[in-house]
Formats: C-alpha cells, structure tokens, sequence
C-alpha cells in the first residue's frame, strides 16, 4: 500500500509539474531562491527538477507538503494547490493513470513496458539515452531499495527533457544498442497493441 501511495505523489508531482508555466517556474525558483543554492538552481529546469530539491532539503515529502502548497498558493495556482490537498486528504485517485503520464501514450506504454523488463541493464540503457553518471548516481540515492521507481523516474525525467524528441522509435533505437532485442520487440508488440 505504501509503495502505491509513493507511486500516485510521484504522479501528482509529475502532473503538477507539466501544468506549471515558464512563468510560474520562473516565480517558484524566486521564492525557493533562499533554500536550493544558485549553481543548483541555475540547473532545474522543470518543475520535477524543483520538487526533487525540495525533497532532497526535506521540505516536500508525501506526508509533507505544506511548503509546496504554500508555493502554489503564493504563485496563484489554485488548481494545483487542490490536487495537492486532495491528495494530502487522501481525496480521490489522480485521474491520469500510470500509463498516461506526460504527453505521448505511446511513449508511456514503451515505458511501462521497459519498467516491468529490464532490470539491472537499465544503468547502461540510461547512459544510452544520454544521461551522465552524477544525474543517475542522483536519482539512485532517493530510490535505493526500489528498481521500479528509479527507471520510472529517470524515464519521466527523459521524456520531461526530450519533450517532442522523446520518441517510442529512439527508446527502441536505445535498446537494440544496449543488445537488449527482446524488451525493443515487447516494446513494439506493446505499442502496435494500442495504436
């Protein structure tokens, strides 16, 4: 159950971050200016990026988010500020399942199925797909015990930056690199399925 919970505030904070505007961004690094140093801050670049500070300063966690209601509140996102209050409340499921995160369902399906797959090989998939070894030794330290939500969030992460760019063909193309044959054909399988 708790696992579950973990993965449904790491869905809010995902869902969250993508309503977020340059603007609103903008705002929420002012204000959060006095806790997350200037050379880190110069490098987030979405609001995940942010919400991952604040975790790491232990000023976000899922049986604590007044700080980051209190940033919404104070950038004027009423909408954003509730869902986070329902969730806190324990309020109905996030609409969005896990698959449907982010932008491409396709995209989201692959991922899925990369997650349920790969295991130990995920590290040299993820250097792949053009993540350095700092970020991921990162995403490893708040995710030590837990496989699923280290690849999920990398993955997230991923398609967060790619944007447009985050493709199911370039995952595909990232695994039969890594040898990795089986998981790019259950990948295809998968999404030929939905489409």
């Amino acid at each position: 159950m708790a696992a579950n919970e973990g993965m449904r505030f790491k869905v809010l904070l995902s869902d969250i971050s993508q309503n977020l505007t340059e603007e609103n961004m903008k705002t929420l690094k002012f204000l959060c200016k006095d806790y997350i140093g200037k050379r880190r801050m110069e490098r987030l670049e979405s609001g995940i990026q942010l919400f991952q500070a604040l975790e790491e300063l232990s000023l976000l966690s899922e049986e604590d988010t007044k700080f980051l209601g209190q940033l919404l509140k104070n950038i004027k996102r009423t909408d954003l500020e509730k869902k986070l209050s329902d969730f806190q409340r324990g309020g109905e499921p996030l609409q969005q399942p896990m698959c449907e995160v982010g932008r491409n369902s396709d995209v989201n399906v692959a991922i899925d199925v990369i997650c349920g797959n790969i295991g130990r090989d995920f590290w040299m998939f993820a250097r792949k797909l053009g993540f350095k070894e700092a970020r991921l030794q990162e995403i490893e330290y708040r995710h030590p015990r837990n496989m699923q939500l280290l690849i999920l969030e990398t993955l997230q992460e991923w398609q967060e930056v790619k944007g447009q760019e985050a493709t199911v063909e370039s995952l595909v193309t990232a695994l039969r690199s890594c040898k990795l044959n089986m998981i790019a054909d259950s990948v295809e399988e998968a999404v030929n399925k939905t489409g």
